[in-house]
């Protein structure tokens, strides 16, 4: 798993560096067509699920929607680069607990359930599951910054 993990890893700093570029993403885009095209990032495993299915290059779309498609892309590319960094640096509080985080069309959000089926946080945004995460990291760790629109 860690080696796919790391696969994963530098495959999303690609694709962000792609995005930050301006040259357009590459990797993760399905879809077809002109307006039905999005960013694609899934992971499963029994602490982690990932699921970002986002609007990406709606060549239709005015400039200002496709800026903020580009940067809805860019905040998950983050997301799921810190979700797979800290997955294996967690809080003993936070050992047992599966992470379930989505973001899409509907909106974004997390959830962290114990193994008993509890709630133990959720949000419909992503500020909470980022206090959290960035808890975890090691001191002097340098942490990627999400910045959702």
């Amino acid at each position: 798993m860690d080696e796919t993990r790391e696969e994963s890893i530098a495959e999303l700093r690609a694709a962000l560096g792609e995005l930050e570029s301006g040259e357009g993403l590459l990797r993760f885009v399905g879809g077809h067509g002109l307006m039905s095209r999005t960013f694609e990032f899934t992971w499963s495993e029994p602490a982690l699920e990932i699921d970002f299915r986002l609007p990406y290059a709606r060549v239709l779309a005015d400039e200002e929607s496709q800026k903020e498609d580009n940067a809805e892309v860019g905040a998950a590319i983050r997301m799921a680069l810190l979700l797979l960094t800290v997955e294996g640096l967690k809080a003993e509080d936070l050992k047992e607990v599966r992470t379930s985080v989505w973001a899409g069309e509907a909106g974004v959000g997390y959830s962290m359930v114990d193994g008993e089926g509890n709630v133990v946080e959720s949000g419909d945004d992503w500020s909470g599951l980022v206090r959290r995460l960035e808890s975890v990291l090691p001191e002097g760790e340098e942490s990627l910054s999400i910045i959702w629109p």
